[in-house]
């Protein structure tokens, strides 16, 4: 058997059923196996960043294991932040490169290249994958796909890279010389201690907390423990929040769910995150996001109890925790659950009556901008696309500008819906090939995503595949005339100087309705708040593929957000979550603190 007709069959044998790729002569014979098969389906992207996002949007809307391959050389490298991407976001996620023949390959002969586009993709990817390697000896194909399999997808989730030069692609090879890999043998078998008294230790505290609250992070989600959680918080009748990522856990709806806190959430989150006596924080790391770059003050008047899967990221926090669990979310909730059986509802009435005033005291959709607009509103469009969704919607986050924040702030996702993003490298360019890749994994089910202007042609090429594979994307894209976030960071901090931000700098996009003709996609427009409504009615009555253009003024500013106060007497005060810009009168704000905190005010 052909060494690529192997790798195909043992990916089948794996569960994949797709594989993102852009053809190149350095995959020749991977290429021509995997168009053999009669169980995997290929997906042509256009560009190769585009193909390893699609196939990480894969893997985070399905949890499973999403594929790329991509030739040798460029084709390998232009992979890499679709790569990075599912690394820092704990995304399953396997790479098949090619290589130029193993002959060929540099070596120590000190030499910059010698194959065709050679270039060492192994060693630029080791930092950011939890493996890569290169099989140089055909038989060690098996060990090394199904050691890169089994690592993607236990432990911590995340990249792993497999490179195969031409000339092992093409070998020969008998099945029974194959080498076998066994993770057990290996020391790769996650094995979290979790004995019951560390969770009666915490049940103990959350019990005993006058003001207890859960903030659920993507490794909830990812650990398939949403619905048990949900559960957990109703039982006992314990708020929570959720960060960026894990918004899955919880509906808009529910009435124990108060938003996400950090950097860029709504004033009530961050009151209640402030203002708890106890949280539980489990399958978040807690990145400066959320932590607003000031760790010491995050939940400044809780016990704080972490639980991560990674030991790494707790010990990189300075915060003083009464207890850190190294567990999986998928291990951790259900033996939380099981302890907890019996317990019943917490004295928790006040608590709750405080979080749900100040949730109806300060809707984000009610913020004021700093300076006035005359177009159509991120925000307002964001909350009017919640009431025209299903409950079977698949939504992707642009991770880029007004659109991540418009859609993180003001959407309202519904139980049923899936939803995902790019949080931690935040990449131009992610949505289009995000969508499409979520779009696939989830059954080319209705897919939604929100892009800017200027994002938007990091990967328009893309929009090929929404035509040419029928997919029922809605693309709505901010046309703010340039890179709006930069604009307003001129604007705020370099007296509106503006360098590479917009046309007057030297930044010219392209025209939107001529380019929805050019991919034969269905174009609308929505130039103000009035228009947001019946245009929404009409994009959104079917399952057709369309481009919606929305214009929107270059200087909306993305708020409730941490910042800098300046005082009466000039001097500056630090950032802090309890209290966001636009500020509001010291008096008000510390009104509600006093509110949260009663007796202990």
């Amino acid at each position: 058997m052909k060494v690529s007709d192997y790798i195909v069959r043992r990916l089948e044998e794996h569960g994949v059923q797709d594989v993102f790729l852009l053809s190149g002569g350095g995959m020749m014979h991977l290429l021509d196996s995997l168009f053999q098969s009669r169980t995997i389906h290929p997906w042509c992207s256009l560009h190769e960043q585009a193909a390893a996002i699609g196939a990480g949007a894969y893997a985070q809307a399905s949890g499973r294991l999403g594929v790329c391959m991509v030739t040798s050389g460029p084709g390998a490298t232009n992979a890499i932040t679709g790569a990075v991407d599912a690394w820092i976001d704990s995304e399953p996620l396997l790479v098949i490169s090619g290589q130029a023949k193993t002959a060929d390959l540099v070596g120590d002969r000190g030499v910059r290249q010698c194959g065709s586009q050679e270039v060492n993709i192994t060693a630029m990817m080791r930092p950011v994958t939890k493996y890569a390697v290169s099989i140089t000896d055909k038989t060690m194909v098996k060990y090394h796909l199904d050691k890169a399999v089994y690592l993607a997808a236990h432990g911590r989730k995340g990249t792993v890279w497999v490179e195969v030069p031409l000339d092992i692609q093409g070998a020969q090879v008998e099945e029974d010389e194959l080498v076998e890999f066994d993770p057990g043998a290996e020391g790769l078998v996650p094995n979290f201690s979790l004995p019951d008294a560390d969770v009666d230790e915490i049940l103990g505290m959350l019990r005993s907390a006058k003001r207890p609250l859960v903030l659920a992070g993507r490794g909830v989600v990812s650990g398939g423990a949403g619905e048990a959680l949900r559960k957990f918080c109703h039982d006992l009748q314990v708020p929570a929040l959720a960060t960026w990522r894990g918004k899955m856990v919880f509906p808009d709806d529910d009435e124990l769910y108060f938003g996400h806190a950090g950097n860029l959430g709504p004033r009530y989150s961050n009151w209640i995150l402030q203002t708890c006596d106890f949280l539980l924080t489990i399958g978040s790391r807690l990145n400066i996001g959320i932590t607003a770059f000031n760790e010491p003050h995050f939940a400044c008047r809780a016990k704080h109890v972490m639980v991560d899967i990674d030991p790494h990221e707790i010990r990189k926090l300075h915060m003083d925790f009464a207890k850190t669990v190294v567990c999986d979310a998928a291990d951790f909730v259900p033996r939380l659950c099981e302890r907890a059986e019996g317990i019943g509802p917490l004295d928790t009435g006040d608590w709750l009556r405080f979080c749900r005033a100040a949730k109806d005291a300060y809707p984000v959709f009610r913020e004021i901008q700093p300076k006035p607009q005359t177009q159509a509103s991120p925000y307002r469009f964001a909350h009017e696309l919640s009431g025209f969704t299903r409950a079977d919607d698949v939504i992707v986050q642009s991770p880029t500008g007004r659109a991540c924040t418009a859609m993180g702030l003001l959407y309202e996702r519904k139980q049923g819906q899936v939803e995902i993003g790019s949080m931690a490298l935040g990449s131009m360019g992610f949505a289009i090939p995000g969508a499409i890749g979520a779009c696939i994994a989830c059954g080319k089910r209705r897919t939604i995503t929100l892009d800017g202007d200027g994002s938007l042609q990091h990967n328009l090429q893309e929009l090929a595949l929404i035509r040419g594979y029928g997919l029922p994307i809605k693309l709505f894209i901010l046309n703010n005339n340039g890179y709006s976030s930069i604009s307003v960071m001129q604007d705020n901090h370099f007296q509106s100087r503006y360098a590479g931000s917009g046309p007057e700098s030297g930044v010219f996009l392209c025209n939107i309705r001529k380019l929805a003709e050019l991919y034969e996609l269905n174009y609308y427009a929505i130039h103000g708040d009035d228009e947001i409504a019946p245009v929404l009615s009409r994009v959104m009555a079917d399952d057709e593929p369309v481009l919606c253009e929305i214009f929107a003024d270059r200087t909306f500013d993305e708020i409730p957000k941490a910042a800098s106060r300046v005082n009466p007497d000039g001097s500056m005060s630090s950032s802090v979550l309890e209290d966001l810009y636009p500020f509001l009168p010291r008096e008000e704000t510390e009104a509600w603190l006093r509110a949260a905190l009663g007796e202990d005010a």
